[in-house]
């Protein structure tokens, strides 16, 4: 009797772990975009906007460059031109796919799918996104919650992928933390004492993200090296 209630207790905890992790976020949802044209003329806005940045730079027309990018582009881009290009491949780590994001006020969800099949589960980040006032081309990223299905999870693996990803990239990660959660302090351009572009803006708003920068030096092939291979289509 009492091994078949101990039974019972660990099958229906066992249950429960199964549906919050197999649950998908309400935003991760929301997020979906339907296949069709609209979803193809968002995708091909984000590749426009990418595009018409890299030329401003390499043509030099002005010191100063924004980019703006809705979510609704960003998130089509994610299942249109990023996986025709197989991008995907090249930037997503092996278990990875669907990346999904919603862009709020002050903050950035981004959410992906981990696994293959039934036993596939939908990670979700909270990150608040800010420019360090102090330091030329640092962003802070705060991490706010990181959720496997709706159950919470240690954050220890994520901060490592998230180093090593950014040290193949050329870029250095220091880690403290704020107000308990970790921050990660993101250094671009590292290999240049002096360099060509400066990150001058992020700024967030409900489904928005704009970008700014300027130019610190006459060449900026560099920078529009990465951003061309970053937004090319075979």
């Amino acid at each position: 009797m009492a091994i078949g209630i101990v039974v019972l207790i660990l099958g229906s905890v066992g249950a429960a772990l199964a549906l919050l992790i197999v649950h998908e976020p309400g935003f991760y949802r929301r997020s979906a975009m339907p296949p069709g044209p609209a979803r193809q003329h968002n995708s091909g806005a984000f590749v426009s906007e990418c595009a018409k940045l890299v030329d401003e730079i390499r043509n030099h027309t002005q010191q100063k460059w924004y980019a703006t990018f809705t979510d609704a582009q960003i998130n089509s881009y994610f299942e249109e031109d990023f996986i025709r290009s197989r991008t995907d491949q090249v930037f997503l780590p092996a278990g990875i796919s669907a990346p999904r994001i919603a862009i709020e006020d002050d903050k950035i969800r981004l959410a992906f799918r981990y696994g293959r099949g039934a036993w596939s589960t939908v990670i979700s980040i909270d990150l608040r996104v800010w420019l360090a006032k102090q330091d030329t081309n640092v962003v802070a990223l705060e991490l706010q919650g990181l959720h496997a299905g709706s159950l919470p999870i240690s954050a220890q693996s994520l901060l490592e992928r998230i180093s090593e990803a950014c040290q193949r990239n050329n870029i250095d990660v220091k880690w403290y933390r704020h107000n308990g959660n970790p921050v990660a302090l993101l250094r671009f351009q590292t290999d240049s004492p002096r360099p060509a572009v400066q990150l001058s803006k992020i700024e967030l708003r409900k489904g928005l993200l704009v970008i700014g920068c300027r130019s610190n030096l006459p060449s900026t092939k560099a920078l529009v090296t990465r951003l061309t291979q970053l937004t090319h289509i075979p």
